[in-house]
């Protein structure tokens, strides 16, 4: 560490630098987002950036001699917006997801609608911490996100499971951020949204339209594992019936939004070694679905058919197994769990997952940069960061 600062400095001072220099700014917050700042007499350059499959820390090296200040400004710059920086954010998810389920599954006042009480869907948020800004549009904080948050933290109230989701995320977010998300966004920036509107754009961002890259929004899942293990963390997802209404037994299990907590090495290489994993996946769930299926239309006991299913599943894909997803009010199961369950209240349809858009460490990172930029600088990071 002593390197690191020592090499920085120095730096700082051949740049005869000020409070707003851009050099100093941009290379301290790379340092802040784990970044090694190192001076060399060598070649310049970056090392160590394969952080989507190791936890070692990407190196950035600047030659103060044969490089000019805005050639490093450049570099430096570059890094900000490089894979190795998305792949460092995305590890650091792992404890604010664990710190936020956690803190929402610990408060036993935090309750599933039996019946739904209020028309705007069933959200009852404190009312002297949220501003229910319309009835088929979004709630938000009153006063500050992390207040908002801390209280959903405490206080008694009542959510569905999409909003819960949604709920989740936010927790997340300022799990992960800290102090500097009620610095970096206004309560008015997000938004916790009703199903209907969740549906449609399932994200706490969903009041800004935002551009996803094609190639995530086609392969969602095969984009994830090619990120690495911690793409996953705070990544949210659907579990859905493939048949209509007239297969569901129970309405309340329809489907779960999931928000994944942790997952292990082996379901990482499980899934990048499959050409379209979420296909494949979900052409795992719907064969053993099947076959369970049909012995219970041949009188076989739906609750040890369950059992076996789970078994089947854990058995033939680490994915099943080895992911852990919170769902609300069901807490942090695996997969294989969840389909268990849903075979019992539903057994007439077989279940596929939809993975849906990564907004944490896209767009919400890029409002973190700009921030950071913007307090030492006065400017702005103008790269569009996971958008195309």
């Amino acid at each position: 560490m002593n390197k690191i600062i020592i090499s920085l400095a120095l730096l700082v001072a051949s740049a005869d630098a000020t409070a707003d220099n851009p050099l100093s700014c941009t290379l301290g917050v790379l340092q802040d987002l784990g970044w090694s700042i190192e001076k060399t007499s060598g070649e310049p350059g970056v090392l160590n950036t394969d952080t989507c499959a190791s936890s070692s820390s990407p190196i950035f090296t600047y030659n103060d001699i044969t490089e000019s200040n805005l050639d490093i400004l450049k570099r430096s710059e570059a890094a900000l917006a490089d894979t190795a920086t998305r792949c460092l954010v995305n590890r650091r998810y792992k404890t604010a997801a664990s710190q936020a389920v956690g803190k929402l599954t610990a408060n036993t006042e935090f309750t599933f609608p039996l019946k739904a009480p209020d028309p705007r869907d069933p959200f009852l948020p404190p009312a002297e911490n949220w501003i229910p800004s319309s009835k088929r549009g979004y709630d938000i904080p009153l006063n500050s996100i992390s207040e908002g948050v801390n209280a959903l933290y405490e206080k008694p109230f009542v959510a569905e499971c999409a909003t819960a989701i949604q709920i989740a995320q936010l927790a997340v977010l300022t799990e992960h951020y800290g102090p500097f998300t009620d610095a970096m966004l206004d309560p008015s920036d997000i938004g916790i949204g009703i199903w209907r509107e969740y549906a449609k754009n399932p994200s706490i961002a969903a009041k800004t339209p935002l551009l996803i890259d094609s190639s995530r929004r086609k392969y969602p899942l095969k984009a994830l594992a090619e990120l690495g293990k911690g793409a996953f963390y705070g990544q949210t997802g659907y579990i859905r019936s493939v048949k209509s209404e007239e297969f569901i037994d129970s309405i309340d299990n329809i489907g779960q939004n999931f928000l994944i907590v942790d997952i292990s090495d082996a379901a990482v290489t499980a899934l990048q070694s499959r050409d379209k994993p979420l296909r494949e996946i979900n052409s795992i769930s719907h064969r053993a679905w099947k076959r369970y299926n049909k012995l219970l239309s041949k009188g076989g006991d739906k609750k040890f058919l369950s059992s076996a299913l789970r078994i089947e599943l854990e058995a033939s894909d680490p994915f099943f197994s080895d992911v852990d997803v919170y769902v609300h009010p069901l807490k942090v199961k695996s997969f294989a769990a969840h389909l268990e369950r849903q075979f019992l209240f539903n057994p007439r349809t077989p279940f596929e997952f939809e993975i849906y858009e990564d907004y944490q460490s896209g767009y919400f990172h890029e409002r973190y940069v700009n921030y950071r930029l913007n307090q030492c600088t006065g400017q702005s990071y103008c790269r569009k960061i996971n958008r195309k």
